[in-house]
């Protein structure tokens, strides 16, 4: 399967809404609340700061701030479009946890943060959309403090018949509206040796990637 590149954001507040409204599926949100436990359990110290690039509706900032309560950390969620931040603001009030979540409109190939602002940052479903793939990657690796941690988890291209078949029969089971949104999705997405050619001259260090049978995750080495 040759990559097709998607657009980088929803602009339309009603596509940001409806996007938000079909990833609150129970299954996809149990996958955030998965992600969020690796990232806090990778180690925030208290009053630390978490990043989540490429937030779209806020999820898994959003779990991320529910599992740690208590300690006084902050999670900052960034995405380009302002509609997506909106409804991640709404999202994350509905939860009563906006008092530890900001909310950034922004580029993540230049992000509006200082160097080395950031103890954890992480990323899902967003690295497809990147259109400079490595410079949001250089920039992750200048956001985060020495010894800081990441976790960057995309969906994969498929190259297997197994593996299109299933994710066929996935996209059966979402709204008919979403169907060629969740294909586009997984055919502008990377091969593990597409991401390793993106990582390799790259500044981020300490990497490996994991691949299951559908994604993709680039995470520290410990």
């Amino acid at each position: 399967m040759e990559r097709v590149p998607e657009s980088e954001a929803i602009a339309a507040m009603a596509d940001a809404r409806r996007y938000s409204q079909v990833m609150s599926r129970w299954l996809v949100r149990h996958e955030y609340r998965g992600l969020a436990r690796e990232v806090v359990g990778m180690g925030v110290p208290p009053r630390g700061q978490v990043l989540d690039v490429g937030t779209g509706p806020g999820f898994v900032a959003i779990e991320v701030a529910r599992l740690l309560q208590g300690t006084g950390c902050q999670v900052v969620g960034l995405d380009l479009s302002a509609a997506m931040l909106a409804v991640a603001a709404e999202n994350g009030a509905r939860e009563g946890l906006n008092g530890m979540l900001a909310w950034r409109e922004g580029d993540a190939k230049a992000m509006p943060f200082g160097d080395g602002e950031f103890d954890a940052v992480v990323s899902s479903g967003s690295l497809h959309h990147w259109e400079d793939p490595l410079a949001v990657v250089n920039e992750i690796a200048r956001v985060i403090k020495d010894g800081g941690q990441y976790i960057i988890r995309d969906s994969k291209r498929l190259q297997r018949w197994g593996p299109k078949l299933f994710a066929r029969a996935i996209g059966l089971t979402l709204p008919r509206d979403f169907r060629e949104h969740y294909w586009n999705s997984i055919r502008s997405s990377y091969t593990p040796q597409e991401l390793v050619a993106i990582l390799q001259p790259s500044q981020l260090r300490g990497w490996r990637i994991d691949e299951d049978f559908m994604d993709l995750m680039v995470v520290k080495e410990a």
